[in-house]
Protein backbone atom coordinates (compact mmCIF):
# COMPACT_ATOMS: atom_id res chain seq x y z
CA UNK A 1 0.00 0.00 0.00
CA UNK A 2 1.80 3.42 -0.94
CA UNK A 3 1.07 6.63 0.75
CA UNK A 4 -1.82 8.15 -0.84
CA UNK A 5 -3.48 4.92 -0.51
CA UNK A 6 -2.74 4.93 2.90
CA UNK A 7 -4.01 8.35 3.44
CA UNK A 8 -7.21 7.32 2.01
CA UNK A 9 -7.37 4.63 4.06
CA UNK A 10 -6.96 6.51 6.93
CA UNK A 11 -9.51 8.83 5.68
CA UNK A 12 -11.89 6.48 5.13
CA UNK A 13 -11.50 4.88 8.64
CA UNK A 14 -10.30 1.67 7.01
CA UNK A 15 -13.05 0.92 5.38
CA UNK A 16 -11.33 0.26 2.10
CA UNK A 17 -10.15 -2.94 3.84
CA UNK A 18 -12.81 -4.14 5.88
CA UNK A 19 -10.77 -3.27 9.26
CA UNK A 20 -13.22 -0.78 11.95
CA UNK A 21 -11.69 2.11 12.48
CA UNK A 22 -10.79 2.49 16.09
CA UNK A 23 -9.16 -0.79 16.26
CA UNK A 24 -6.67 0.58 13.66
CA UNK A 25 -5.73 3.32 16.20
CA UNK A 26 -5.74 0.93 18.88
CA UNK A 27 -2.93 -0.99 17.05
CA UNK A 28 -1.05 2.49 16.01
CA UNK A 29 -1.06 3.22 19.57
CA UNK A 30 0.08 -0.15 21.09
CA UNK A 31 3.46 0.03 18.43
CA UNK A 32 4.05 3.26 19.51
CA UNK A 33 4.03 2.33 23.36
CA UNK A 34 6.07 -0.74 22.36
CA UNK A 35 8.71 1.16 20.30
CA UNK A 36 9.24 3.87 23.54
CA UNK A 37 9.19 1.02 25.93
CA UNK A 38 12.04 -0.78 24.20
CA UNK A 39 13.51 3.01 23.64
CA UNK A 40 12.61 3.50 27.56
CA UNK A 41 14.19 0.00 28.41
CA UNK A 42 17.50 0.29 26.39
CA UNK A 43 17.81 4.15 27.74
CA UNK A 44 17.42 2.72 31.32
CA UNK A 45 19.81 0.45 30.85
CA UNK A 46 22.52 2.84 29.85
CA UNK A 47 21.96 5.39 32.11
CA UNK A 48 21.39 3.28 35.53
CA UNK A 49 24.73 4.19 36.06
CA UNK A 50 23.95 8.06 37.12
CA UNK A 51 21.67 7.28 39.40
CA UNK A 52 23.48 7.94 42.83
CA UNK A 53 22.70 6.60 46.20
CA UNK A 54 24.57 7.13 49.57
CA UNK A 55 23.34 7.32 52.98
CA UNK A 56 25.34 8.88 56.58
CA UNK A 57 23.95 8.70 60.14
CA UNK A 58 23.22 12.66 61.17
CA UNK A 59 25.67 11.89 64.05
CA UNK A 60 29.28 10.94 64.25
CA UNK A 61 28.27 9.09 67.59
CA UNK A 62 25.66 9.48 70.14
CA UNK A 63 24.60 8.31 73.99
CA UNK A 64 22.97 4.85 74.29
CA UNK A 65 19.58 5.60 74.79
CA UNK A 66 19.47 8.66 72.19
CA UNK A 67 17.66 8.78 69.06
CA UNK A 68 19.90 10.05 65.50
CA UNK A 69 18.81 9.85 61.96
CA UNK A 70 19.95 7.77 59.42
CA UNK A 71 20.10 9.64 56.42
CA UNK A 72 19.47 8.43 52.46
CA UNK A 73 20.20 10.36 49.51
CA UNK A 74 18.94 9.52 46.01
CA UNK A 75 19.97 11.20 42.88
CA UNK A 76 19.15 11.15 39.08
CA UNK A 77 21.67 12.35 36.84
CA UNK A 78 20.39 12.11 33.65
CA UNK A 79 16.96 13.38 32.17
CA UNK A 80 15.30 9.94 31.61
CA UNK A 81 12.79 9.27 34.64
CA UNK A 82 12.94 6.54 36.96
CA UNK A 83 10.29 4.52 38.05
CA UNK A 84 9.92 1.97 41.11
CA UNK A 85 13.46 2.19 42.18
CA UNK A 86 13.72 -0.04 45.77
CA UNK A 87 16.85 0.29 48.01
CA UNK A 88 16.79 -2.81 49.93
CA UNK A 89 19.73 -3.36 53.37
CA UNK A 90 19.66 -5.11 56.61
CA UNK A 91 20.64 -3.14 59.75
CA UNK A 92 21.63 -4.04 63.38
CA UNK A 93 18.70 -4.89 65.97
CA UNK A 94 20.89 -2.44 68.26
CA UNK A 95 20.33 0.56 65.77
CA UNK A 96 15.87 0.06 66.17
CA UNK A 97 15.00 1.37 62.80
CA UNK A 98 12.02 3.67 62.45
CA UNK A 99 10.53 2.34 65.85
CA UNK A 100 10.11 -1.19 64.66
CA UNK A 101 9.93 -3.87 66.48
CA UNK A 102 13.26 -5.96 66.14
CA UNK A 103 13.11 -9.97 66.06
CA UNK A 104 15.07 -11.50 69.00
CA UNK A 105 16.35 -14.66 66.96
CA UNK A 106 17.96 -12.56 64.67
CA UNK A 107 20.75 -9.94 64.77
CA UNK A 108 19.76 -7.96 61.82
CA UNK A 109 16.41 -6.53 60.37
CA UNK A 110 15.36 -6.08 56.95
CA UNK A 111 15.05 -2.54 55.97
CA UNK A 112 13.90 -1.46 52.46
CA UNK A 113 13.51 2.14 50.84
CA UNK A 114 10.78 2.67 47.96
CA UNK A 115 11.12 5.88 45.51
CA UNK A 116 7.99 5.44 43.25
CA UNK A 117 9.72 8.04 40.94
CA UNK A 118 12.66 10.04 40.22
CA UNK A 119 12.19 13.02 37.65
CA UNK A 120 15.59 14.05 35.94
CA UNK A 121 18.18 15.86 37.76
CA UNK A 122 16.11 14.95 40.64
CA UNK A 123 17.76 14.41 44.44
CA UNK A 124 15.69 13.22 47.17
CA UNK A 125 16.73 13.10 50.82
CA UNK A 126 14.56 10.72 53.30
CA UNK A 127 15.13 10.53 56.92
CA UNK A 128 14.96 7.17 58.96
CA UNK A 129 14.62 8.08 63.15
CA UNK A 130 17.56 5.70 64.45
CA UNK A 131 17.07 4.99 68.33
CA UNK A 132 20.67 3.42 69.90
CA UNK A 133 20.16 0.98 72.00
CA UNK A 134 23.17 -0.81 72.40
CA UNK A 135 26.65 0.46 73.44
CA UNK A 136 29.33 -0.16 70.41
CA UNK A 137 30.58 0.99 66.92
CA UNK A 138 27.97 -0.45 63.97
CA UNK A 139 28.75 0.06 60.52
CA UNK A 140 26.73 -0.43 57.14
CA UNK A 141 28.28 -1.75 53.91
CA UNK A 142 26.07 -2.88 51.15
CA UNK A 143 22.45 -2.06 49.73
CA UNK A 144 20.51 -4.01 46.84
CA UNK A 145 19.42 -1.41 44.15
CA UNK A 146 16.20 -2.93 42.22
CA UNK A 147 15.21 -0.91 39.36
CA UNK A 148 13.44 -3.08 37.31
CA UNK A 149 11.58 -6.70 37.15
CA UNK A 150 14.31 -8.81 38.40
CA UNK A 151 16.90 -6.50 37.63
CA UNK A 152 19.19 -5.60 40.34
CA UNK A 153 22.90 -4.67 41.54
CA UNK A 154 25.05 -4.44 44.60
CA UNK A 155 25.90 -0.72 45.43
CA UNK A 156 28.24 0.29 47.86
CA UNK A 157 26.74 2.67 50.63
CA UNK A 158 29.08 2.65 53.81
CA UNK A 159 27.33 4.47 56.88
CA UNK A 160 29.34 4.09 60.88
CA UNK A 161 28.19 5.47 64.05
CA UNK A 162 29.72 5.23 67.52
CA UNK A 163 27.14 5.05 70.49
CA UNK A 164 28.69 5.86 73.53
CA UNK A 165 28.11 4.43 77.40
CA UNK A 166 24.43 5.37 78.25
CA UNK A 167 24.64 8.77 79.91
CA UNK A 168 24.40 9.54 83.45
CA UNK A 169 23.67 12.46 85.24
CA UNK A 170 25.93 14.50 87.61
CA UNK A 171 23.35 14.28 90.07
CA UNK A 172 23.66 10.45 90.40
CA UNK A 173 27.27 10.28 90.86
CA UNK A 174 28.24 10.00 94.53
CA UNK A 175 31.16 13.00 94.03
CA UNK A 176 30.59 16.23 95.97
CA UNK A 177 29.69 18.46 94.10
CA UNK A 178 32.14 20.82 95.27
CA UNK A 179 34.86 18.88 93.31
CA UNK A 180 33.51 20.14 89.78
CA UNK A 181 32.90 24.00 90.42
CA UNK A 182 35.34 25.81 89.26
CA UNK A 183 37.31 27.84 92.63
CA UNK A 184 34.58 26.41 94.85
CA UNK A 185 36.07 25.29 98.47
CA UNK A 186 36.32 21.80 100.04
CA UNK A 187 38.01 19.99 102.75
CA UNK A 188 38.61 16.96 100.47
CA UNK A 189 38.48 15.44 96.88
CA UNK A 190 40.17 19.21 96.23
CA UNK A 191 43.49 20.38 95.58
CA UNK A 192 45.42 22.79 97.64
CA UNK A 193 45.69 26.68 96.18
CA UNK A 194 49.10 27.26 96.22
CA UNK A 195 48.71 31.26 96.37
CA UNK A 196 46.10 30.73 99.60
CA UNK A 197 47.15 30.43 102.79
CA UNK A 198 44.88 29.68 105.72
CA UNK A 199 47.65 28.92 108.73
CA UNK A 200 51.11 27.38 109.72
CA UNK A 201 50.72 23.44 110.97
CA UNK A 202 53.11 20.68 111.63
CA UNK A 203 55.11 19.17 108.59
CA UNK A 204 53.35 15.47 107.53
CA UNK A 205 54.51 12.84 105.63
CA UNK A 206 54.54 13.58 101.75
CA UNK A 207 53.93 17.61 102.63
CA UNK A 208 56.06 18.75 99.33
CA UNK A 209 59.43 21.11 100.21
CA UNK A 210 57.90 24.04 98.76
CA UNK A 211 55.67 24.23 101.39
CA UNK A 212 57.76 24.58 104.58
CA UNK A 213 57.77 27.98 106.15
CA UNK A 214 61.33 28.52 106.75
CA UNK A 215 60.90 31.27 109.30
CA UNK A 216 58.14 29.23 111.51
CA UNK A 217 60.97 26.42 111.57
CA UNK A 218 62.79 28.43 112.69
CA UNK A 219 60.96 30.04 115.78
CA UNK A 220 60.08 26.24 116.50
CA UNK A 221 63.74 25.34 118.19
CA UNK A 222 63.27 22.59 117.29
CA UNK A 223 66.24 20.18 115.41
CA UNK A 224 63.95 17.10 114.32
CA UNK A 225 61.08 16.51 112.09
CA UNK A 226 58.51 17.78 114.61
CA UNK A 227 60.19 21.03 114.64
CA UNK A 228 59.57 21.56 110.90
CA UNK A 229 56.15 23.87 110.03
CA UNK A 230 54.64 24.28 106.62
CA UNK A 231 52.27 26.25 105.40
CA UNK A 232 48.51 24.90 105.51
CA UNK A 233 46.62 25.87 102.61
CA UNK A 234 43.14 26.25 101.71
CA UNK A 235 41.68 23.25 98.89
CA UNK A 236 40.55 24.26 95.51
CA UNK A 237 39.18 21.69 92.57
CA UNK A 238 41.23 23.38 89.81
CA UNK A 239 43.25 20.37 89.36
CA UNK A 240 43.69 17.65 86.65
CA UNK A 241 41.36 14.85 86.96
CA UNK A 242 42.31 11.26 86.25
CA UNK A 243 39.99 8.13 85.71
CA UNK A 244 40.78 4.75 86.01
CA UNK A 245 38.49 1.64 85.08
CA UNK A 246 39.11 -1.72 86.44
CA UNK A 247 38.05 -4.27 84.01
CA UNK A 248 39.86 -7.63 86.22
CA UNK A 249 37.16 -9.58 88.14
CA UNK A 250 37.77 -10.68 91.74
CA UNK A 251 39.99 -13.39 91.66
CA UNK A 252 37.18 -15.73 93.86
CA UNK A 253 34.86 -15.15 90.60
CA UNK A 254 31.72 -13.83 92.85
CA UNK A 255 30.63 -12.18 89.72
CA UNK A 256 28.79 -14.18 86.93
CA UNK A 257 29.35 -13.22 83.46
CA UNK A 258 25.66 -11.36 83.33
CA UNK A 259 26.83 -9.45 86.99
CA UNK A 260 30.25 -8.49 85.31
CA UNK A 261 28.68 -6.94 82.11
CA UNK A 262 26.66 -4.94 84.29
CA UNK A 263 28.97 -3.62 86.26
CA UNK A 264 31.79 -3.17 83.24
CA UNK A 265 28.85 -1.28 81.42
CA UNK A 266 27.87 0.78 84.91
CA UNK A 267 32.08 1.31 85.08
CA UNK A 268 31.90 2.79 81.31
CA UNK A 269 28.80 5.25 81.66
CA UNK A 270 29.82 6.03 85.12
CA UNK A 271 33.43 7.29 83.72
CA UNK A 272 32.21 8.69 80.73
CA UNK A 273 29.75 11.53 83.10
CA UNK A 274 33.34 11.81 85.07
CA UNK A 275 35.10 12.81 82.34
CA UNK A 276 32.20 15.18 81.04
CA UNK A 277 31.39 17.30 83.97
CA UNK A 278 35.49 17.69 84.12
CA UNK A 279 35.77 18.85 80.60
CA UNK A 280 32.67 21.24 80.47
CA UNK A 281 34.27 22.97 83.36
CA UNK A 282 37.58 22.91 81.42
CA UNK A 283 39.66 20.90 83.69
CA UNK A 284 42.60 18.44 82.22
CA UNK A 285 41.37 15.05 82.32
CA UNK A 286 42.39 11.71 81.68
CA UNK A 287 41.15 8.04 81.36
CA UNK A 288 42.48 4.79 81.56
CA UNK A 289 41.11 0.84 81.63
CA UNK A 290 42.36 -2.74 81.76
CA UNK A 291 39.86 -4.18 78.97
CA UNK A 292 39.89 -5.74 75.82
CA UNK A 293 39.59 -3.48 72.47
CA UNK A 294 38.08 -4.40 69.29
CA UNK A 295 41.09 -3.77 67.48
CA UNK A 296 43.21 -6.51 70.06
CA UNK A 297 44.46 -4.27 72.86
CA UNK A 298 44.52 -4.83 75.83
CA UNK A 299 44.09 -1.30 77.64
CA UNK A 300 43.33 1.92 76.86
CA UNK A 301 45.28 5.13 78.01
CA UNK A 302 44.16 8.77 77.27
CA UNK A 303 46.95 10.41 78.94
CA UNK A 304 45.91 14.33 80.99
CA UNK A 305 44.44 16.67 78.12
CA UNK A 306 41.96 19.19 77.54
CA UNK A 307 39.10 19.75 75.20
CA UNK A 308 36.27 18.57 73.61
CA UNK A 309 37.57 17.02 71.15
CA UNK A 310 39.75 15.16 73.05
CA UNK A 311 36.54 14.08 75.44
CA UNK A 312 34.79 12.83 72.01
CA UNK A 313 38.10 10.30 71.22
CA UNK A 314 37.36 9.09 74.46
CA UNK A 315 33.79 8.10 74.17
CA UNK A 316 34.60 6.63 71.04
CA UNK A 317 37.05 4.31 71.88
CA UNK A 318 34.80 3.31 74.98
CA UNK A 319 32.32 1.97 72.10
CA UNK A 320 34.94 0.00 70.92
CA UNK A 321 35.63 -1.52 74.30
CA UNK A 322 35.22 -5.52 74.57
CA UNK A 323 33.81 -6.26 77.87
CA UNK A 324 36.90 -8.88 78.85
CA UNK A 325 39.96 -7.98 80.75
CA UNK A 326 42.92 -6.71 79.30
CA UNK A 327 46.54 -6.19 81.04
CA UNK A 328 46.90 -6.21 85.48
CA UNK A 329 44.95 -3.36 86.40
CA UNK A 330 47.64 -3.22 89.16
CA UNK A 331 50.63 -2.95 86.32
CA UNK A 332 48.42 0.02 84.51
CA UNK A 333 48.58 2.48 87.60
CA UNK A 334 52.04 1.18 88.57
CA UNK A 335 53.26 2.65 85.08
CA UNK A 336 51.43 6.35 85.80
CA UNK A 337 53.28 6.24 89.41
CA UNK A 338 56.88 5.29 87.32
CA UNK A 339 55.76 8.17 84.67
CA UNK A 340 55.22 10.76 87.25
CA UNK A 341 51.58 11.30 88.00
CA UNK A 342 50.65 14.20 90.74
CA UNK A 343 48.77 16.87 91.82
CA UNK A 344 45.48 15.21 90.15
CA UNK A 345 42.15 13.96 91.51
CA UNK A 346 41.70 10.30 90.83
CA UNK A 347 39.01 7.95 90.69
CA UNK A 348 39.02 4.55 90.89
CA UNK A 349 36.53 2.75 89.62
CA UNK A 350 36.45 -1.62 90.55
CA UNK A 351 34.50 -4.10 91.45
CA UNK A 352 36.75 -4.92 94.50
CA UNK A 353 39.94 -3.66 96.56
CA UNK A 354 42.82 -6.16 97.68
CA UNK A 355 46.17 -5.57 99.15
CA UNK A 356 48.09 -4.65 95.76
CA UNK A 357 44.98 -2.10 95.11
CA UNK A 358 45.77 -0.67 98.59
CA UNK A 359 49.57 -0.61 98.18
CA UNK A 360 48.96 1.95 94.57
CA UNK A 361 46.88 3.63 96.33
CA UNK A 362 49.29 4.27 99.15
CA UNK A 363 51.91 5.59 95.79
CA UNK A 364 49.64 7.92 94.76
CA UNK A 365 49.07 9.65 97.86
CA UNK A 366 52.74 10.26 98.19
CA UNK A 367 52.43 11.77 95.28
CA UNK A 368 50.22 14.32 96.07
CA UNK A 369 47.30 13.01 94.84
CA UNK A 370 43.57 12.73 96.15
CA UNK A 371 42.13 9.39 95.39
CA UNK A 372 38.85 8.35 95.39
CA UNK A 373 37.62 4.81 95.20
CA UNK A 374 34.33 3.77 93.91
CA UNK A 375 33.09 0.31 94.18
CA UNK A 376 30.71 -0.39 90.90
CA UNK A 377 28.81 -2.56 93.09
CA UNK A 378 27.34 0.58 95.07
CA UNK A 379 26.68 2.76 92.04
CA UNK A 380 22.80 2.98 91.58
CA UNK A 381 21.21 1.82 88.52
Amino acid sequence: MDYIRFDRYLASGGKESGMPGGLVIAIVIAVLIAVLTVVYLILRAKLITRITYRREFSEKGSYEGDEIYLIETIANRSFLPFFFIDIEYYIFNELQYDNYVTSRDKTMQYAKSRFYIILPYMQIRRKHTIKLKKRGFYQLDNVTFWYGRNRQKRLSAPASVYIYPKLIGIDDLPVPSSSMQGDSFSKQWLIKDPFSVSGIREYRFGDPFNSINFKSTARSGRLSYDGIRVNNRDFCSNRNFMVYLNFQPPTNNSLSDKMYEKYMEKGLSYSAALLREAFTFGYRAGFAANCSMMSGEKSIKFPVTQGVLNYEEILCQMSLVSLSEGISFAALLQNDILGGLCDSEIFLLTSYMNESLDTVVDKFHKFGNNVTVIMLGEIRD
